[in-house]
């Protein structure tokens, strides 16, 4: 029996192939570039296009005292919408991000970066896999599921939001903190060859070395701030060295990583520069946590302290992006039932890994939602690069797998 209602689900999708395939067009032709962020007409589509579809869909603007605090010049909007079961069952989320990072210079794309063009067998334009081939894949699964003769005793919920690559504090971060959303369960965008159950932790520091100006032709009545941050800077390659010692045991996720993002130091080449600043990125694995990076840190400067009396650094944590690893057990249902969804559709399993990156899963699991990273696309997409695309086999057998997947949730 369980049999014949996939069969029937990869009837249903095939026979959407069309429809999926404009919708995601249609996607990629409604730009959505995070900087500035805009999100009205993308939003408005939604809300017309979903409701079409069956769902219940409402629209949550952040408040302007919000995004001015931010200081953001556009509006934040987010989409929640609910395809409605006869209930009693388990409620799904299927959470993509609707902002793309910028397209860059349009003449270096082969083809137009908002024209959602087809060209073998794949579909270009920015936001072609990031995110907005999955959130089409996320919407089309249930779509499908609710066209099929399957009932459905759970909801399925669509949360695409905003902010993504920026942090997600006023996307997913908003609706979660502000009970927008509810669930059992949730799919965040991720890739096709892989379900990614654990991401790193970010932990962003600045530091700022202080010297004494002073004339180059008399640098001994100064202080270079450049050449003491030079020691900070080796510090920081050989804890690199010790980190790669405490590798992570989780496939996929090597160790923490240490890097010097940025500097900034002196006014003029003939000057002993007074400061010099550095931004550094941590990508903290979950053996380890954010306050044990932070505070080797300081016992880096702390020797050097020791060791030069005319040594002084400022330490600061960079807020806006940090948050601690976030992790789904192995044993996690949610990872067996996609499992059991991919073996359906393709007669095997996909490994499961962690990655050094981050995404919105974290604002559910703090919400006390499981969640794991799965959609179409993979990393050979050209994401955040020119010629971003999507295939369209993987497009549609990522349809079906979820499609699948719904229908063992919700039904």
């Amino acid at each position: 029996m369980n049999e014949t209602k996939t069969q029937e689900l990869f009837l249903v999708v095939e026979e959407m192939r069309p429809q999926i395939i404009e919708f995601l067009q249609r996607l990629i032709q409604i730009p959505s570039e995070n900087p500035p962020g805009n999100y009205i007409e993308i939003c408005d589509f939604l809300q017309k296009g979903l409701t079409q579809l069956g769902f219940e869909v409402q629209v949550i603007s952040v408040p302007d005292e919000m995004t001015h605090a931010a200081g953001l010049a556009t509006p934040r909007k987010n989409v929640v919408a609910t395809l409605r079961g006869s209930g009693g069952g388990r409620n799904l989320i299927f959470n993509s991000h609707l902002d793309t990072v910028p397209a860059g210079d349009p003449d270096q794309w082969k083809y137009p970066p908002f024209s959602g063009a087809i060209a073998d067998g794949r579909i270009y334009g920015r936001g072609a896999t990031d995110s907005k081939g999955r959130l089409t894949a996320y919407i089309m699964s249930a779509v499908a599921v609710a066209q099929s003769t399957i009932s459905q005793k759970g909801d399925v919920i669509i949360a695409a939001t905003c902010d993504e690559e920026t942090g997600g504090i006023l996307g997913a971060g908003y609706i979660n903190q502000n009970g927008y959303v509810h669930g059992d369960m949730v799919i965040v965008e991720g890739y096709s060859n892989h379900i990614v159950r654990a991401m790193a932790g970010v932990l962003q520091l600045r530091i700022v070395t202080e010297g004494i100006p002073a004339h180059a032709g008399y640098k001994w009545k100064g202080l270079n701030a450049v050449e003491k941050m030079a020691k900070v800077v080796q510090g920081l390659a050989e804890l690199q060295e010790e980190l790669e010692r405490e590798p992570s045991s989780i496939p996929g996720m090597k160790y923490t990583t240490v890097n010097v993002g940025t500097i900034h130091g002196g006014t003029k080449v003939n000057v002993v520069p007074a400061t010099c600043e550095i931004e550094v990125d941590f990508r903290v694995i979950p053996e380890h946590s954010l306050d044990q990076i932070y505070n080797r840190v300081v016992s880096i400067l702390q020797r050097l302290e020791q060791k030069d009396p005319t040594f002084k650094a400022k330490l600061t944590r960079i807020k806006d992006f940090q948050t601690e690893p976030t992790i789904v057990d192995e044993s996690s249902p949610l990872i067996s039932e996609l499992q059991d969804a991919v073996q359906e559709v393709t007669g095997r399993t996909l490994p499961v890994v962690g990655i050094l990156a981050q995404s919105d899963t974290r604002w559910f699991i703090r919400n006390g939602i499981p969640g794991i990273n799965f959609g179409p696309g993979t990393s050979e997409n050209n994401i955040h690069g020119f010629n971003e695309c999507m295939e369209i086999e993987d497009l549609i057998q990522t349809t079906k797998i979820l499609a699948v997947l719904t229908k063992n949730i919700v039904g």
